[in-house]
């Protein structure tokens, strides 16, 4: 994972989590995620500027990082990534601008967001 840390969230009990929807609303960008084995939901809500989101669906991907079941952790970020290179080479208006390269993690999806704040997080 390179330079990208845990985001620590309260209360999350460690268990895949799947991508039930990705939307848009006035609070701002929401993700919501389920529990694979778990009955619970998290919620995130991207309540500050959303520079991008991108959504892949790349099943492999997490089996390739994750040795061990008790490894997985779906929440990552940084604040250098190629990606927030890329965007600030891009788009020279926010050259200036503090970006945070937050990943979720999903069974069948990554999602990257490259936003300016963490986002609020509920657990159900």
């Amino acid at each position: 994972m390179g330079n990208f840390k845990k985001y620590q969230v309260n209360n999350y009990s460690a268990d895949y989590m799947y991508i039930e929807d990705i939307k848009w609303n006035i609070e701002g960008l929401k993700i919501d995620l389920q529990s694979e084995k778990l009955d619970s939901k998290v919620n995130l809500i991207f309540d500050h500027t959303v520079y991008l989101y991108l959504n892949t669906a790349e099943a492999y991907k997490p089996s390739c990082w994750i040795e061990k079941e008790d490894d997985y952790y779906p929440f990552y970020y940084s604040e250098e990534s190629e990606c927030i290179n890329k965007l600030k080479k891009e788009v020279d208006y926010i050259e200036d601008d503090k970006i945070i390269h937050f990943i979720i993690i999903g069974v069948d999806n990554i999602i990257d967001v490259l936003t300016s704040d963490f986002p609020i997080i509920n657990i159900q």
